[in-house]
């Protein structure tokens, strides 16, 4: 755990006279509830967003880098006159950077120094933009002997980098960071990143009473907000659903070998025409369905496929007979030959008709393939163009105020070409150009895929027609030449039907052994899902201690629900989900055995869901063996909440010392119906310095001003 003891931030001017002059805010913190407080439009945001960019989580706040801070801190600031409230001067920033002083549960502390405006464009200002600097002392005590550290922020690998600021964070506030799954990775994994963390401690105005963990940010994690719950609660799932990924991963790729292999069969078996029986399809885990399995082959047109290895024997059989038998002359083979040399013809006219009506189709599918390929980058080219103009547009460089005037003559030019109030035509906008394009090439690329693989299949059934071809038009010259040959001559025919027999024997155990090959690794991968199957069984039932620790943390919420005053539905028809959907997020239920939970988010009115964010982040804070300590409220009194319920929420802060929580409120706003922000009403049961401590923003003015030097 850790708490921020400090945040200060330092601004340098362009028209300061001495070096001593540091404008900005310097605010200390303590255990306990800390509230900073002030009008609106003094500087709150200003002093959240410095809290949030100190610590590296300023994308939580829409922006990354400087980008996220507001331009008092970047470029130019006022101040203003006490009396009349008038600004006195305006000031241009040279440098600016924010220094954070915070202790861990070891009792060590450190000052985290980070540069918003290094005031430099040089390779060292660069530099500094990109690190940040850690003192290991507490910020009054920095000396020209005290430590320091430069760690990276920007930039690749700075979660799990020995350089890398958020690894020595993690570190630092004694986070163990477990490794998750994560789709943008090469090896499929990384740490559960802090910024995923955060967004469950950092409740920002503008989005964040949107949603549970609203502005958590994608890094290839799937479901982020579940593993966050998990590791905050220690659940146990957090381990299993890693392992179970794992296993989900090693399916998926059992699975796609299997497929292979099973296509690979087809393949060959349609290579020779024949068919396989008894292969399943999909995976199985009962390697014992393949002990059936086998691939029948014809030996000749219109014979009944037989077992490859009974086609095998036979033909073994019959080349053990011919060997048997002598050679035989052209005379007395010659009627044999009339009626073989007939046959086989017309054998090869029937065969011609049907290669033909095969290469026919084959060749139209061939040339639907390639117009699909020219279509599709046609398609691609649009759909780049499309993407180009919203980038030019997104970008502002085209800008309508300056291209809707004709230059010479300023006259009023419409962007819009076909605008006339006599042409009616229905246009899409740009992004629906591009969801349209892309739904297109998603079409035909499916369709490319489907012929690829229709192709690829006919391309070896081709091989076996080209094959039948050859044989059978060898046989015709053979048949032909017997015919006319000497009568004394040793009959070729007789020759070639040995010599073809041994060639289609050698030929059949080849393919025999290419599919017992197969065979064996379709059983090996059988094997592998059974026990893979089974591991899967055993993470399955490690929920019993998870369970209770989700009790638990129930029981924590609702009550903090019912002291918040939550309306909307009875809450003992809430609970916490501990499956899918709304895995670890509360849910309403009409009735207990209703089989569909209601997200409690639809299910309550505006100001109650912002209540159910309080309870929910809180009971996180209390019940979370691994969260980091500190909760951030910014601006809770959100979508006319009353007052009654944020003293409740003020009295519960403070009654947790052990942690620190910090509340950014307004002291002036309309909450409704006649109630509002009376500060002095809400902490009026509260001591001040015993139950809280409050930080409280000038009346006139921001939050910068002019601050001492240390």
């Amino acid at each position: 755990m850790f708490r921020i003891n400090r945040l200060r931030l330092e601004i340098k001017t362009k028209e300061q006279e001495s070096s001593k002059d540091i404008f900005g805010f310097d605010i200390p913190f303590e255990h306990g509830l800390n509230i900073v407080a002030g009008h609106n439009s003094k500087g709150k945001t200003t002093i959240n967003s410095c809290i949030y960019y100190s610590l590296g989580m300023e994308e939580l706040l829409g922006g990354q880098n400087e980008k996220a801070l507001d331009k008092a801190v970047k470029s130019e600031f006022n101040i203003y006159e006490k009396a009349s409230g008038k600004v006195v001067k305006s000031y241009s920033v040279f440098t600016s950077k924010v220094l954070v002083e915070i202790s861990n549960t070891k009792g060590e502390i450190v000052t985290v120094r980070r540069y918003i405006n290094p005031g430099q464009d040089d390779a060292e200002g660069r530099e500094l933009a990109k690190t940040v600097t850690v003192y290991n002392d507490e910020y009054s005590a920095i000396s020209s002997n005290t430590r320091t550290r430069t760690l990276y922020i920007r930039g690749a690998n700075n979660n799990d980098n020995d350089f890398g600021f958020y690894s020595w964070f993690a570190e630092f506030i004694g986070v163990d960071l477990p490794i998750v799954s994560n789709s943008s990775k090469k090896d499929g994994y990384s740490p559960l990143y802090l910024q995923a963390i955060f967004p469950s401690l950092f409740i920002e105005q503008t989005k964040g009473w949107s949603d549970f963990f609203a502005t958590t940010p994608y890094f290839g994690i799937p479901k982020t907000k579940e593993k966050v719950v998990e590791f905050l609660l220690n659940l146990n799932e957090l381990n299993t659903s890693t392992e179970k990924d794992k296993i989900g991963r090693t399916k998926r790729d059992l699975e796609i070998r299997w497929k292979f292999i099973y296509n690979k069969l087809e393949l060959l078996s349609a290579e020779y025409d024949g068919l396989l029986k008894d292969v399943p399809e999909n995976i199985t885990k009962d390697k014992d369905v393949l002990k059936t399995t086998n691939l029948f082959i014809k030996d000749k047109a219109g014979d009944l496929p037989l077992p490859i290895n009974q086609l095998i024997e036979t033909k073994e059989k019959s080349l053990q007979l011919l060997r048997q038998k002598p050679l035989v002359r052209v005379g007395d083979n010659k009627e044999e030959a009339r009626i073989s040399f007939e046959n086989t013809n017309k054998e090869y006219d029937s065969f011609l008709k049907k290669f033909k009506s095969f290469d026919q189709n084959f060749g139209i599918q061939k040339e639907q393939l390639v117009a699909l390929q020219k279509h599709q980058k046609d398609v691609v080219k649009e759909l780049s163009s499309q993407k180009g103009i919203q980038k030019v547009f997104d970008q502002a460089i085209i800008k309508e105020d300056v291209y809707s005037k004709c230059p010479t003559c300023t006259q009023h030019i419409s962007v819009d070409l076909m605008s006339s109030e006599n042409i009616k035509i229905e246009k899409l906008s740009l992004q629906e150009n591009i969801a349209y394009l892309d739904g297109q090439r998603k079409l035909i690329q499916s369709s490319i895929d489907s012929l690829e693989k229709v192709i690829k299949e006919k391309e070896t059934v081709r091989k076996y027609y080209v094959r039948q071809q050859r044989e059978l038009e060898d046989e015709i010259k053979i048949l032909l030449k017997e015919l006319v040959a000497d009568d004394r001559e040793f009959s070729e025919s007789d020759t070639l039907i040995r010599v073809r027999l041994e060639k289609s024997i050698s030929e059949f155990q080849y393919l025999y052994k290419r599919f017992k090959e197969d065979l064996k690794a379709l059983e090996e991968l059988a094997g592998s899902y059974y026990e893979l199957l089974k591991d899967e069984d055993k993470l399955n039932k490690s929920h019993l201690e998870d369970k209770l620790k989700l009790n638990e943390f129930e029981k924590a919420y609702k009550l903090y629900l019912e002291n918040f005053k939550y309306s909307s539905n009875p809450i003992w028809n809430i609970s916490i989900q501990d499956d899918d959907p709304f895995k670890y997020f509360p849910v309403f239920k009409f009735r207990k055995d209703d089989a569909q939970p209601q997200s409690i988010r639809v299910n309550s009115s505006a100001s109650d869901f912002v209540r159910n964010i309080w309870a929910y982040s809180i009971s996180l804070l209390q019940k979370g063996e691994n969260h980091p300590g500190l909760v951030l409220f910014d601006e809770p009194g959100q979508h006319r909440t009353d007052s009654a319920s944020l003293k409740a929420l003020f009295e519960e802060c403070a009654a947790i010392r052990d942690k620190q929580i910090i509340i950014f409120t307004s002291v002036d706003k309309n909450l409704g119906d006649d109630d509002k922000i009376d500060l002095t009403d809400l902490l009026k049961d509260l001591k001040r310095e015993e139950d809280y401590y409050i930080y409280e923003l000038d009346e006139v003015g921001k939050s910068i001003k002019f601050i001492e030097t240390n």
